[in-house]
């Protein structure tokens, strides 16, 4: 009987044990840092709120506006004539051929534009347009031809347009100044002349301007060119002529053209 309730206390005692022995694990294990919880940045009851992005524009100063004169445009390379003696100026492209009086006296024949019928027509200047600019066309040549007469009066300087039948006497201010003028055509055996003459009386002087286009196409070959389109060109430079009154002075914004005579021929490599 007494073994019995002996042996009964012992197992009690040792369950005590046990159970406190569980107690003390359990406590000691709740003081220990959980070592998930701290490799883990974010709780599993933690909520993460989106963030508003925000775009940051970056400031940028603006110069400043220079105070000043307006920068002028590049002016537009031009070749000059102007004659003092004859109170006479005109503009031309540069890329285009340039005979001076001088040339003109001792070049060929064929250059000088159509008599007016006086011994005092004497050219001044010629400019030519280069094959070039029509390749692969019957475009011969075109010219453009200053002359002077100073043996004319008023009256015998318009007689030397002497229109034909067909032919219209028209009249054109080019800065200023009254011209009158007279267009020609001819043609035959695969050849074509357009002229365009021009005489204006100032100064005491006839002043005769003419304007040419030959075409040639023999061999029927070669593409047509409309003679008006290289008139057009022509009458650019037309349009530049500028006659000064005795009284007054030619523009001092001209520059005179001293550079030696163009070849048509070299204007074309």
């Amino acid at each position: 009987m007494n073994s019995a309730n002996k042996n009964s206390r012992n197992r009690r005692a040792v369950i005590l044990l046990g159970t406190l022995a569980a107690l003390v694990t359990a406590l000691a294990c709740s003081t220990k840092p959980n070592k998930q919880s701290m490799n883990s940045p974010v709780s599993s009851t933690a909520t993460v709120k989106p963030m508003a992005l925000s775009t940051v524009v970056p400031i940028v100063s603006e110069p400043s506006p220079q105070v000043g004169k307006p920068k002028r445009p590049d002016p537009v390379k031009s070749g000059n004539f102007v004659s003092r003696d004859y109170g006479v100026s005109f503009r031309y492209p540069w890329q285009y051929a340039f005979l001076n009086a001088r040339a003109m006296s001792k070049g060929d024949a064929s250059l000088k534009p159509r008599s007016d019928g006086h011994d005092g027509q004497f050219t001044l200047a010629r400019v030519e347009i280069p094959q070039g600019f029509y390749p692969d066309s019957d475009f011969e040549n075109g010219y453009f031809t200053l002359s002077l007469n100073e043996d004319l009066n008023e009256q015998e300087c318009l007689q030397t347009l002497s229109p034909a039948k067909d032919a219209k006497l028209d009249t054109v201010s080019i800065q200023g100044q009254d011209f009158h003028w007279i267009e020609t055509s001819s043609g035959g055996h695969g050849q074509t002349s357009t002229l365009r003459n021009y005489v204006s009386f100032e100064n005491g002087t006839c002043y005769e301007i003419e304007m040419g286009v030959k075409t040639a196409n023999q061999d029927g070959m070669a593409r047509e060119l409309n003679p008006e389109l290289v008139l057009s060109r022509l009458d650019s430079i037309l349009q530049t002529v500028k006659i000064v009154p005795a009284t007054g002075q030619p523009d001092a914004s001209v520059v005179e053209n001293s550079a030696a005579a163009v070849s048509p021929a070299d204007s074309r490599k």
